[in-house]
């Protein structure tokens, strides 16, 4: 069972390139794309607040109702990011080093994966860090 459910963890972190949550729309040649800042090693919570503030927008890519039983999000830190209102996240696994993936979108319609790793308990003051990044040019 731990390792079906590795393997679907995995395969939901890695093997997004076919969801229709990226469809790409048109984007004015005149749009700015948003700069990509030094966040590897911050906890996830102060990644994101710069990001946001360089212009990346969060990407929704699981409906609301199906949050707490997706899942996308219903291991490892999944349900504590998705409760923060954390809508970009991708998935979550409840192995290992609980890895987690977030999606975000620059006005050229470039995105912006993010990998964390750690686990994520406010009440024991332990946050997940940002690993890894991966830029998905516009169109792919």
């Amino acid at each position: 069972m731990n390792l079906l459910k590795t393997t679907l963890c995995c395969t939901l972190l890695f093997g997004f390139g076919t969801s229709g949550a990226f469809a790409q729309t048109a984007k004015p040649a005149s749009a700015k794309a948003a700069k990509l800042p030094a966040i590897k090693g911050m906890t996830y919570h102060k990644a994101r607040k710069v990001l946001l503030a360089k212009g990346w927008k969060p990407v929704q890519t699981i409906e609301s109702k199906d949050a707490s039983t997706s899942p996308e999000t219903k291991y490892g830190n999944g349900r504590e990011f998705w409760k923060r209102g954390y809508v970009e996240v991708e998935s979550c696994s409840g192995t290992g080093e609980a890895p987690c993936a977030f999606l975000f979108r620059d006005s050229r319609g470039r995105r912006l994966r993010v990998i964390t790793k750690g686990e994520e308990s406010p009440a024991r003051k332990t946050f997940a860090v940002v690993s890894d990044l991966e830029i998905i040019p516009a169109g792919e």
